[in-house]
């Protein structure tokens, strides 16, 4: 009986999937409506994009591995290396780098 009452409780804290759902859906249609139809002539436009990247990228993240955290790294290691290449910053070493960081911190906040 305890189990059952166990697994109650676990589904009852379980959220809703849909909400998140239907927002990364918009923040993906968004992001690409806005790839496909502005040049990027302003720093607000590239606000902007990196903007909606980003929520697009977090909440993907977060429906596919269910861990917002997860979600969260993979989209700033996008977004950072994003930028990186807008500055001519990108090479492999960077890329190696900035991986190995975000796995660091992943790892670190397992082990916590």
């Amino acid at each position: 009986m305890e189990k059952k009452l166990k697994n109650h409780e676990k589904i009852k804290r379980r959220k809703s999937f849909f909400p998140t759902l239907l927002l990364a859906i918009f923040f993906w249609i968004g992001w690409g409506w806005l790839f496909y139809s502005t040049a990027p002539a302003s720093n607000f436009v590239l606000l902007t994009f990196y903007f909606l990247l980003f929520l697009a990228l977090f909440l993907t993240g977060a429906l596919i591995f269910a861990n917002s955290r997860r979600g969260f790294l993979i989209a700033i290691g996008a977004i950072g290396f994003l930028i990186f290449r807008y500055y001519d910053l990108a090479n492999y070493l960077n890329l190696i780098l900035f991986v190995g960081i975000l796995i660091s911190l992943e790892l670190y906040f397992v082990k916590r």
